[in-house]
């Protein structure tokens, strides 16, 4: 019995490892991260729609992120914007969705809006 949860346990998810940002940026150094396929448990945190509330929608990307990296909730919520979209791309590798899979979860259209809220902020005179 014990030899069969050693077999058993060949089949758990991997992570594999990504470069961030994706795409050498002057100044910016890259680094290299791993990413954890989500659990059965956690692809709740994909379920999001344009009608939810922002608050819901960022908990859920939170989620998301903090489970793919293996860190609390809290880190994940420190991650600068910009580079969210890289890192969700690494979490739809890993987790082998496809981009109309993606699509019906809305998260980009999440982080695309947030990104757009910041410029707007960062274009305000102080």
């Amino acid at each position: 019995m014990g030899n069969d949860i050693e077999i058993i346990k060949k089949l758990y998810a991997k992570s594999k490892t990504y470069t961030i940002p994706k795409e050498s940026v002057e100044g910016v150094k890259q680094i290299v991260i791993s990413i954890m396929p989500l659990s059965l448990e956690d692809m709740g945190s994909l379920n999001m729609s344009e009608n939810m509330p922002l608050s819901e929608l960022s908990q859920n990307a939170k989620v998301m992120f903090a489970r793919s990296l293996e860190i609390t909730e809290e880190e994940a919520s420190k991650i600068a914007v910009e580079y969210m979209e890289d890192i969700l791309e690494c979490i739809m590798d890993a987790n082998n969705f496809k981009e109309n899979e993606l699509k019906k979860t809305g998260i980009k259209d999440f982080i695309k809006r947030k990104q757009e809220q910041i410029k707007k902020q960062n274009e305000q005179p102080n």
